[in-house]
Order: structure tokens, then C-alpha cells, then sequence
């Protein structure tokens, strides 16, 4: 019974080391060789298409931002999906309509979520290349061009963009650790594009893709974007991830805000492992194995934590064991004063333990609230 338990509990630990340790220093050790960018001198028409809701505060920058860009304005269009907004943002579209005549907005007849919305855009829109967004995504004078310029010239069907929080100082534990989390996120995107010809997966708020390669979406899929990312690589396409391609966003300060979404992303994950796991047989190399390391056993941590706690109570070390994780815990309450790095590691996993709850017993709907950004520390 000690031997199995013990080798339950080592399993467990490296299930989890592998997805947040072993394979983000494997990638940014080794991250292939850069691809440069060509850009040419005549850029096809692009459809800006994004769903929202409620996001009155933001809207107006998001629209301006757009049309801001070094990018040839008679060949923007942008689709704004609103899901039954009631806070002002949709009459504020309308006002800069006038302003931007190429800006087109569509009402949703019933709260759909964002996926169903995005499916309604893409109906809708006539550009060659969709820019894929969210309404709080601020884009740079340079962000269309660089998501635009690598599909002409560097033969791939889409390209994913860098989300960032910029270079302030970020207020409170919850938004340090998730940028942190995201510029390591970042880099083994860039050398998983640069080293197997795609990356997983493409950020849901800044990606572009050829509209011919475009899938509808499946009804109540929280996550389009892994949905987007996995379908293309399923069908030989490459994708390329641009680091020049920015995408500025407030992150949210708030722990329980960052749960809410990691609940919902958690829901999408196992969404998308059901409805692409035969994939990890017929394309074993290398988008199987990076599929596995990446993201599956990333998924499954929460469930490997318990495994292993289970494990650990039958093994001769558990005392120690559980000493060294409490003093790591009082340690962490210490020095940053509050919760750190560990207690929102362990906070996101209950997150998505919650969320495969929701999962497994039956998603009905993909609708949303927009996360609070810039809040007090909760």
C-alpha cells in the first residue's frame, strides 16, 4: 500500500510540474529560430468583428483604436456584436457612426454569448482576413498591420496577437501573478510557433484568421479561440504568433473576478478536450505531445492535486510533506503580505474544479458578464 501510494503521489507531482515547470523552461530554453515578417505594400479589406456587452466605459477607445491604425482606412470595416447591452455603449456606437462610417453594429434579438455573436459577424462582415477582438482590447497604431502582414507573406492562415498590461505598476497580488503568468505564456507561444509552424493556443481577444478559414463556431462553447486554434491545425493550417501584434488590456485586480473567469475558461477547456481528443492519435507529433504538456495536463492539474493529497496521507513522509507546504503558505502570507503566487495558484485550480463541475453537468448557455477591471484587491 506505501509503494503504490508513494508512486501515486510522485506521478501526481510531476502530472503538474510538467505543464508549469518542465514545459514552459523546455520552450523558452529552446525557442527555434524567429521568422521574419514581410510587409507588403498592398493590404487586402479586414473585418474588425468583436461581441459585447455592457462595456459603455470602454467602447468608445475600443472603436477609436481601431480606426487609429496604420492600416489603409477605406479597407477597415468592424462589426460590433452587442448582446442586448442596457448601460449606453450601444448608442454611443451609434454616435460614432457618423464619425466612422465603415463601424456597423448589430443587436442581438437575445442574450446569445459570445460565440453564437461572433458566428453572426462573420455572416455579416466582407473582409478578406477577420480580426478577432474583445471590447476591452485597446489596439496600437501597429496592431492591424501586424496581424494582417504575416497571413500575406509568411503562408499561414492566421496570426496570434500579444495581449500585454503594459509597464505600470500593477496594484495587488492577483494582477503581478497574472502577468507574470501571461508574459511566460507568451513566450512558449512564440517558440511553439516558431519551432512546429503553430502555436496553443490563440488569445481570444487579438487574433486574425483567413475568413475562408473560418468555422462556425458550436452552439454554448465558452473558449472560440482554442475551438479556432485547434480546428485549423486539424485542417493543415499554420499559425503564426506575431509578439509585435499588441493588444493592451486592464487586468483585473480582483481574486474573485479572476476566479469567475477562470471558471468560465475551465468550462471551455473541457469543452474543447472532448471535441478534439482524437486528435491526440492521428497528429501525435508534434501537436499531440505539445497538446498533452501544454494544456491537457495543465487542465487536469486540479484533479491531480486531489490524487495526490489522497496518496500522500498513505505515504511515510506526509507529515513532512504538509509541514513544508503550510510553512510555504505562512512564508507567502508574510512577505507579500496578503495572498501571493501559491494561494492564487491554488485559488484558479479550485476555479476550474468548479468549472468542470459546471461542464459535467451540462452547459445550456454561453452568455457572459464582462470582468471588472481595475478594482480593490478581494
Amino acid at each position: 500500500m506505501v509503494i503504490i501510494a508513494t508512486t501515486v503521489f510522485f506521478i501526481c507531482v510531476i502530472w503538474v510540474t510538467i505543464p508549469y515547470l518542465w514545459y514552459p523552461l523546455w520552450q523558452i530554453m529552446f525557442p527555434g529560430k524567429p521568422v521574419d515578417i514581410v510587409y507588403p505594400k498592398v493590404y487586402p479589406n479586414i473585418s474588425v468583428i468583436f461581441a459585447a456587452y455592457n462595456e459603455e466605459s470602454i467602447i468608445a477607445k475600443k472603436i477609436h483604436s481601431i480606426f487609429n491604425a496604420k492600416y489603409p482606412k477605406d479597407r477597415i470595416e468592424v462589426w460590433v456584436g452587442s448582446d442586448l447591452s442596457d448601460d449606453g455603449q450601444d448608442a454611443i456606437i451609434l454616435e460614432l457612426q457618423k464619425q466612422y462610417p465603415q463601424l456597423h453594429l448589430h443587436i442581438n434579438s437575445q442574450r446569445s454569448g459570445k460565440s453564437s455573436t461572433m458566428n453572426t459577424l462573420v455572416e455579416k462582415c466582407s473582409g478578406e482576413i477577420i480580426i478577432a477582438t474583445d471590447a476591452n482590447i485597446l489596439f496600437d497604431e501597429h496592431t492591424l498591420i501586424e496581424l494582417t502582414a504575416p497571413i500575406l507573406t509568411a503562408n499561414v492562415a492566421a496570426v496570434a496577437g500579444t495581449l500585454t498590461y503594459g509597464n505600470e505598476k500593477l496594484k495587488g497580488t492577483t494582477a503581478r501573478t497574472e502577468r507574470q503568468y501571461l508574459t511566460v505564456e507568451n513566450k512558449i507561444r512564440q517558440a511553439e510557433s516558431q519551432k512546429y509552424g503553430f502555436c496553443l493556443g490563440m488569445e481570444g481577444g487579438l487574433y486574425s484568421m483567413l475568413k475562408t478559414a473560418w468555422k462556425p463556431i458550436p452552439q454554448n462553447t465558452f473558449m472560440e479561440d482554442f475551438f479556432q486554434t485547434v480546428q485549423l491545425i486539424e485542417n493543415g493550417h499554420h499559425i503564426f504568433y506575431n509578439s509585435k501584434a499588441f493588444g493592451y488590456e486592464d487586468v483585473s485586480t480582483s481574486l474573485k473576478e479572476e476566479f469567475n473567469r477562470k471558471r468560465r475558461i475551465s468550462i471551455g477547456n473541457y469543452q474543447n478536450l472532448k471535441r478534439f481528443r482524437g486528435l491526440l492519435l492521428k497528429k501525435t507529433a508534434p501537436f499531440g505531445f505539445i497538446f498533452l504538456c501544454h494544456k491537457i495536463l495543465r487542465w487536469t492539474t486540479p484533479q491531480a492535486m486531489i490524487i495526490g493529497l489522497i496518496a500522500l496521507v498513505f505515504t511515510p513522509f506526509a507529515l513532512h510533506v504538509l509541514a513544508g507546504i503550510g510553512v510555504l503558505f505562512l512564508l507567502e502570507l508574510i512577505v507579500s503580505k496578503g495572498p501571493g503566487p501559491l494561494i492564487y495558484f491554488c485559488t484558479m485550480n479550485i476555479a476550474m474544479i468548479q468549472g468542470y463541475i459546471v461542464y459535467i453537468k451540462g452547459v445550456t448557455s454561453s452568455v457572459w458578464q464582462p470582468t471588472k477591471r481595475n478594482q480593490n484587491e478581494s
